[in-house]
């Protein structure tokens, strides 16, 4: 009976002390939801600001349409907000534990024999790390096209939309010119252009025009015209008669945008093997990795006494961070130039912090068996 009463005693305390560490990894976990909310919201009010001065700037040199600003800015958020992420939950970790350090809460659980739930945080690390990996590898690609096409969109509308009745306009860089007599709800009345074009000069008359937009270009449709062809230095010009005529408005973007490697799908650089696509496509893997390495840092980081405060560590995770960061783009701009090899790639920037991670966490234990 003494050993059944015994065994039944330790079941009892077993799943008590369970239930007591599943409680404390759900008060943990409400506390890093409330710090990354917060923090989060903090940092995208303050790149909304950054960006919102940035395009309204633009906006007011003419450079970029008014209505083109909100647009701009949700999917910049989209495609940045794996960067702005990780950061936040870095630091919600830090302070969440932090205020346990402060309010002695750590020691009592160090008392009661529970230590800091390490893998409560490394699992909410792993979740959270999904769903970076989600915004890397699909959401920021795709925004990123649509950013290219809608600043494409943009630039081209700047460039008509800027038109004035009775004044001379250039577009494409001074390649040619536009002039409107009038302009009534659109639409645009004895229209004169000029273009130079490089095999040949073209001179367009018009009774009426109007804008319209296809497949992310825009035109102007000419009604009711001549048009004027001549050879450079030359008087031989070829008169054509028209009812209708669309000519495409070029913009000032260059052809680069749309090669842009970051806008590119994780699927087509995976079918590339040339470093620099390589370069991109690790870079997009290890965001949801450093959310993890990070989420394992911030608890031997966070330690502290109560006299240091809750804030003690945060200006050191954040130097640590922006290191961290930093490294990771210098590796990948070696990947990408062909200084490291691809095998190598951007991992060692993430070894040397596991390396420290593995130091700072068991240095104490073996410090105090040393004693």
């Amino acid at each position: 009976m003494t050993h059944n009463h015994a065994k039944l005693s330790f079941t009892i305390m077993k799943n008590a002390l369970e239930e007591f560490f599943l409680i404390i990894s759900r008060y943990l976990s409400r506390e890093i939801f409330y710090n990354l909310t917060s923090l989060t919201g903090l940092l995208v009010l303050i790149y909304i600001s950054h960006r919102f001065m940035h395009y309204l700037v633009q906006a007011a040199s003419g450079a970029l349409p008014a209505e083109f600003i909100l647009k701009l800015m949700g999917l910049k958020l989209l495609s940045d907000l794996m960067l702005i992420l990780p950061l936040g939950f870095f630091l919600a970790i830090l302070l969440a534990l932090g205020r346990l350090y402060k309010d002695n809460e750590i020691t009592a659980l160090a008392a009661c024999g529970i230590a800091v739930p390490f893998k409560t945080i490394v699992g909410l690390g792993i979740i959270f790390s999904l769903f970076i990996g989600i915004l890397s590898l699909i959401l920021s690609p795709w925004a990123l096209t649509q950013a290219n096409l809608l600043k494409k969109q943009a630039t081209t509308t700047a460039e008509v939309s800027n038109f004035m009745a009775g004044r001379f306009k250039e577009f494409n860089q001074g390649k040619g010119i536009f002039y409107i007599e009038a302009i009534e709800n659109g639409n645009m009345k004895n229209v004169f252009v000029q273009a130079n074009l490089p095999d040949k000069y073209v001179i367009l008359v018009a009774q009426h025009a109007y804008q319209t937009m296809q497949q992310n270009e825009i035109f102007m449709v000419l009604l009711n015209g001549y048009r004027y062809e001549a050879p450079p230095n030359s008087l031989a010009y070829v008169i054509t008669q028209f009812q209708e005529h669309a000519i495409r408005i070029p913009n000032q973007l260059t052809d680069n945008q749309n090669n842009d490697i970051s806008s590119l799908s994780t699927n087509e650089l995976w079918q590339k093997t040339d470093p620099i696509y390589q370069a991109e496509l690790q870079w997009r893997f290890s965001l949801p990795l450093s959310v993890i390495l990070l989420a394992a840092l911030a608890v031997p980081l966070s330690r502290t006494t109560p006299r240091q405060g809750q804030y003690a560590k945060i200006f050191a995770g954040i130097l640590i961070y922006l290191i961290y960061s930093n490294l990771s783009h210098i590796a990948q701009k070696w990947v990408a130039n062909g200084d490291v090899p691809v095998v190598i790639g951007v991992w060692w920037v993430h070894l040397i912090l596991l390396i420290i991670i593995v130091i700072l966490l068991y240095f104490p234990k073996l410090k105090r068996r040393s004693i």
